[in-house]
């Protein structure tokens, strides 16, 4: 990927951030996954902006943005939100967080309220990777710490080999033809860095945020080797736990994998747009 000067943005804390910015409209903010980049989002961007203003970024570590050591916890990245919405001065955006970035979006809610921003939307996030409650079927329930260190050193001795497994759990059988891509993106975020992050992400329960949730928010979902039960988090335990007097609309896909967005992009383009255009209309 290559980018321009002004694709590059500094954090107060001194992480470079890389990003873009394109369209006019009302905003929508696309914060790609555990070490993904904005690349995940080429099948959404051109199309949603013909109709709104779309900003995505490279959360810090991760894709084009800096490799520091420092920052790597929900709680940053999500200042590291404000920041750039800031500086961009946005103004009623939809947040959309993919898988990890989901507890981005949330917390940023929790830190910062509405700030710049109108709706939100969880796009196949699990929300507690290592709390042992029903809505969670991930395979770290449990405090499992075991297999938290398992994959940590699975990265620090074959770390191509990990993120191509990682790879084809997030396109595998949906479209084999992106598994070296997605590996290849997947690698720009060094072992050190992904585990600092991960090890604040597992521990997090963003479920229990919900409640506390006042605008807006879409629940997108599907069955897949990432999120098991996808669909029903999208359409019950999510939904469910969430303040009743927000507006809310759940979405689920019957194909595409964990990367729906980017297998189905017309249904998920299709369904933002529209969200987004109903949030601006319940002003």
């Amino acid at each position: 990927m290559v980018g321009k000067r002004e694709n590059y943005f500094r954090t107060s804390d001194d992480a470079i951030l890389y990003f873009e910015d394109h369209g006019k409209g009302k905003p929508i903010v696309l914060v790609p996954g555990f070490c993904c980049s904005t690349r995940f989002f080429e099948n959404n961007v051109g199309e949603l902006a013909k109709t709104n203003r779309v900003i995505t970024f490279d959360p810090r570590g991760q894709g084009s943005s800096s490799k520091g050591l420092h920052g790597h916890t929900i709680a940053r990245n999500a200042l590291d939100i404000k920041e750039l919405l800031d500086y961009l001065d946005v103004k009623d955006a939809t947040l959309l967080g993919w898988s990890m970035s989901g507890q981005f979006v949330l917390k940023y809610h929790m830190l910062f309220g509405n700030h710049r921003i109108d709706s939100l939307g969880l796009l196949d996030c699990p929300l507690g990777a290592m709390h042992d409650e029903v809505w969670n079927a991930h395979h770290l329930k449990g405090f499992n710490m075991d297999a938290f260190n398992g994959s940590l050193a699975k990265t620090y001795n074959d770390n191509a080999g990990y993120c191509g497994f990682f790879a084809k759990m997030i396109f595998g059988g949906h479209d084999d033809s992106k598994i070296e891509f997605c590996t290849t993106e997947l690698m720009k975020t060094p072992p050190y860095i992904s585990f600092a992050i991960y090890s604040d992400l597992v521990h997090q329960n963003g479920y229990e945020m919900l409640p506390k949730v006042t605008l807006p928010i879409l629940f997108m979902g599907t069955n897949s080797a990432v999120t098991a039960n996808g669909k029903e988090l999208a359409t019950k335990y999510y939904p469910e736990n969430t303040n009743p007097k927000v507006y809310k609309e759940s979405y689920t896909f019957e194909k595409g994998g964990h990367a729906f967005f980017y297998t189905c992009a017309e249904e998920f383009n299709t369904q933002v747009a529209s969200f987004a255009k109903k949030v601006a209309s319940l002003k």
